[in-house]
C-alpha cells in the first residue's frame, strides 16, 4: 500500500507539474499573440506613415512641375510676343516710311500740278 501511495503522489505530482506547465504554455502564447498584435499595429502604422510621406512627396512634387511648366510656357508666350511686337514695329516702321515717301511724292505732285494750272 505504501508502494501505492508513494505511486498516487508521485502521479499527482506530475498531474501537478502537467497543469503548471500547460498553464504556463497557455500563458506564454497569450503573450505571443499579444506582442503579435502589437507588432502587427505597430506595422501598420509606420505602413500608413509612409504611404502619407509618399503621397506628401507626390503632390509636391506635382505642384513643383505644374509651377515649372506654367512658367515655362508663359516664357514661351512672352517670347512669341515680343517676336509679334517686334514684327509689328517693322511692318509700322515700313509703312510709315512709304507713307512719308508718300507724302512727300503728293506733296511734289500738288505742287507741279498748282504751277501747271496757276503758273504756266
Amino acid at each position: 500500500m505504501v508502494v501505492f501511495i508513494n505511486f498516487l503522489e508521485g502521479f499527482f505530482y506530475t498531474m501537478a507539474e502537467v497543469v503548471q506547465e500547460v498553464k504556463k504554455a497557455e500563458k506564454d502564447a497569450k503573450e505571443i499573440v499579444e506582442e503579435a498584435e502589437e507588432t502587427k499595429k505597430e506595422r501598420i502604422s509606420e505602413a500608413e506613415q509612409r504611404a502619407e510621406n509618399i503621397i506628401e512627396e507626390a503632390e509636391e512634387n506635382a505642384e513643383e512641375r505644374r509651377q515649372s511648366e506654367l512658367k515655362s510656357f508663359k516664357d514661351e508666350l512672352e517670347d512669341e510676343k515680343n517676336d509679334i511686337l517686334e514684327d509689328a514695329e517693322s511692318k509700322a516702321s515700313n509703312v510709315r516710311s512709304k507713307a512719308s515717301r508718300n507724302e512727300d511724292d503728293a506733296v511734289d505732285f500738288l505742287m507741279e500740278k498748282f504751277e501747271e494750272e496757276f503758273l504756266g
